[in-house]
């Protein structure tokens, strides 16, 4: 009898810890680049657009999120995959961070610096308003003149801002 107990009771804690993970055996909730950081905050911004115009929609809509609870190894331009709680309806949404992975980047062939490393050079020192946010929209490198092209998307206006970031001047 105390066989029975002993072995039912293992069982139920063993499915209860199963219940318990964190749930990262699903595909994150948003991967992106963090493109803002203030006090206690950080915004994330989807990695590509969804076409919303066939709805009377944008044509270039980023999912992005301020995440209350933000890591404090994440820096401007990293790219990253989120799980998160809840999520509050607004744009950009609100939530808090339950898992993140950085994604390693690579330098392009002959590059100095790693996609990430430009996008935080750029995206720490952009002047914005209060009421501008950006999504990166493109980054390419050009190995011939070292520059990278860094293409930036005001997700308000839909425009676009092109910075030409050079190798050779940092």
């Amino acid at each position: 009898m105390r066989r029975i107990i002993y072995s039912t009771f293992i069982l139920l804690l063993v499915v209860s810890l199963f219940g318990c993970q964190r749930g990262l055996d699903r595909d994150p909730d948003l991967t992106g680049y963090v493109v803002e950081i203030a006090e206690n905050n950080i915004l994330i911004a989807s990695e590509t657009p969804v076409d919303l115009s066939k709805n009377g929609g944008v044509s270039n809509y980023y999912d992005m999120v301020w995440f209350s609870n933000p890591p404090h190894d994440l820096s401007y331009g990293d790219k990253v995959n989120i799980w998160y709680d809840e999520i509050q309806d607004s744009y950009p949404s609100r939530s808090t961070i339950v898992e993140y992975t950085i994604i390693e980047d690579i330098s392009p062939n002959g590059a100095k610096f790693s996609e990430s490393e430009v996008l935080n050079k750029v995206l720490s020192q952009l002047n914005s308003k209060p009421s501008e946010l950006f999504a990166v929209h493109e980054t390419r490198y050009n190995s011939q003149n070292k520059t990278w092209q860094i293409s930036l998307m005001e997700i308000w206006t839909q425009e676009i801002l092109t910075i030409e970031y050079s190798e050779l001047e940092s």
